[in-house]
């Protein structure tokens, strides 16, 4: 026996099961975030959760292909092959439509999907030239849901199956969207709980930084990307780590070697002294004038612009520093954005399991990308958003002790005799049609201790109890759960403690009683 495969009851690594606590955490930030979404015109729209990867693949934050981080598998079902303006590509030798099996691929975000469904909702007008650059119709949405990113390193708070909370602005140039971008995120976070001074908005602008690395001699695009990613660890590897990857390389804390880029040692001169320009405690507008300094192409200027924008947008509604900095080292998304880019800072820490102190980082994060639906619908669709990690979020929440709810349950009618089944159902009945949240008790335990300790599990607010003699009396016990928790605390006699939180109540007047305590 020991020697066959069995089947062992084990979750797949980085997947959760979520309990009702979490559950209510995660409709909490939901709602709350939707509330905002909705205030500034954005409406709830979906899309499917299985993708052609064709439409996926080409869109992977920092990778081209299909197979890493991105779950992947061939449909079973075969389908056409179309060319690039949509028709079927045919055998030569037969004329039949070309078949196979797709690869089909998990959502990995919300924003690619996006892109698929609004390329695919203007398709025709393209093919027939009725959609043209510069005149492509505004789309404003915001969406949540689950996506499966396939991480290596499951860090706290970070896990293969996730929610997102997304919204985006899709047929837009206005960098004034971009500022709304930075509106949204602090009131959003304000309300789910989040108190301000414990997160920051970091802004910044892809031009910025290519423009930079332009102006000192880095033109191929490739290169540019590298050096990107090497700027992006910095507050892993700080700037000396920064300094050995740009040039020989590094070796990293677990003593492996981290191959260097090989740049000139002039050229890192100059990146270390930039990423060195801007001390955290500037202003947008201090961050501005500095950048003004290395003004030495047009793509730098326009991010300069675009963040000057932003940056008076946010002054006329007195949105400071305490909400949203300019940081012209911020990295995102290098193969999606194309201009301002966001990112949400936790400012808070908290003590792991083993006692050591733990930073989030980011919480949320976005920006414009202005090339994603091109790639689709084959002109250019400028486009801004940002999206909250959902199951991120709520991890620091419950960690950093803010905002830890915990699920109500139902009133619960305790199960004393099955002959008696037919009024409990009648109890229920009538408590239902109040729209209370009713539960008999159904288990196979069926002593008071028992009973009431499954109560105290789900949370629940009362108890009925209806035995043979509560029957005859024509009456019903009510306990207050709640009540007698917080009760609990500072009574320590139990009769004086039952007899604050049990009492009888005659069965005509049960569902007045219970609404009373519950409302």
């Amino acid at each position: 026996m020991a020697n066959q495969r069995g089947i062992l009851p084990k979750k797949v690594k980085g997947f959760r099961d979520i309990n009702p606590n979490m559950n209510v955490l995660r409709q909490k930030i939901i709602t709350a975030a939707a509330d905002v979404y909705k205030l500034f015109g954005f409406e709830h729209w979906d899309t499917p959760v299985v993708e052609y990867a064709d439409s996926l693949g080409k869109y992977l934050p920092d990778d081209q292909t299909t197979d890493k981080g991105v779950y992947s598998f061939r449909s079973p079902e075969k389908e056409p092959v179309y060319n690039t303006v949509g028709e079927e590509l045919r055998h030569e030798w037969n004329n039949e439509v070309l078949m196979e099996n797709h690869f089909l691929a998990l959502r990995y975000d919300l924003t690619a999907p996006l892109a698929r469904m609004y390329a695919e909702t203007h398709w025709n007008d393209f093919l027939k030239g009725n959609i043209k650059e510069k005149q492509t119709q505004l789309f404003r949405r915001y969406q949540y849901g689950t996506v499966f990113r396939f991480e290596e390193k499951l860090e706290p708070g970070r896990f293969r199956e996730f929610w997102q909370l997304d919204f985006d602005s899709v047929g837009t140039n206005d960098i004034s969207a971009d500022a709304e971008v930075c509106m949204i995120l602090s009131a959003a976070l304000e309300k789910i709980g989040v108190k301000r001074g414990t997160y920051l908005v970091k802004v910044n602008n892809r031009k910025v930084l290519k423009g930079f690395l332009l102006s000192i001699g880095i033109t191929d695009e490739n290169t540019e990307m590298n050096i990107l990613r090497v700027i992006d660890k910095m507050d892993k590897i700080d700037l000396q780590g920064i300094t050995e990857e740009l040039g020989k390389g590094r070796i990293d804390t677990s003593g492996a070697g981290i191959k260097g880029l090989d740049i000139s040692e002039n050229i890192i001169k100059k990146i270390v002294v930039f990423l060195q320009s801007f001390p955290k405690n500037s202003s947008r507008k201090q961050v501005i004038e500095q950048l003004k300094g290395y003004s030495e192409n047009q793509i730098i200027e326009e991010g300069i612009t675009e963040l000057a924008v932003i940056d008076t947008i946010l002054t006329e509604l007195n949105i400071d520093e305490e909400r949203v900095i300019f940081d012209p080292t911020l990295v995102r998304g290098l193969a999606y954005y194309t201009g301002p880019v966001f990112e949400v800072e936790s400012l808070q820490a908290f003590i792991d399991e083993k006692g050591n102190e733990r930073h989030f980082g980011a919480i949320a994060a976005g920006g414009r990308y202005d090339g994603l639906v091109q790639n689709l619908l084959g002109i250019r669709v400028p486009a801004t958003g940002a999206s909250i990690g959902v199951d991120r979020l709520a991890e620091l929440l419950v960690q950093t002790k803010q905002l830890n709810e915990k699920a109500e349950g139902a009133v619960i009618i305790i199960n004393f005799d099955d002959k008696l089944m037919g009024e409990y159902q009648r109890i229920a009945a009538e408590l239902r049609a109040e729209n209370l949240r009713v539960e008999i008790y159904y288990g196979d335990q069926r002593q008071l201790k028992k009973q009431l300790q499954y109560a105290d599990q789900k949370n629940c607010p009362v108890a009925l109890l209806l035995g043979e003699d509560e029957l005859k009396k024509g009456v019903v016990s009510v306990r207050n759960l709640k009540l007698g928790k917080e009760l609990s605390t500072t009574i320590t006699d139990k009769t004086e403690w039952k007899n604050r939180v049990q009492f009888e109540v005659e069965r005509k007047n049960l569902t007045k009683s219970v609404l009373k305590i519950l409302k």
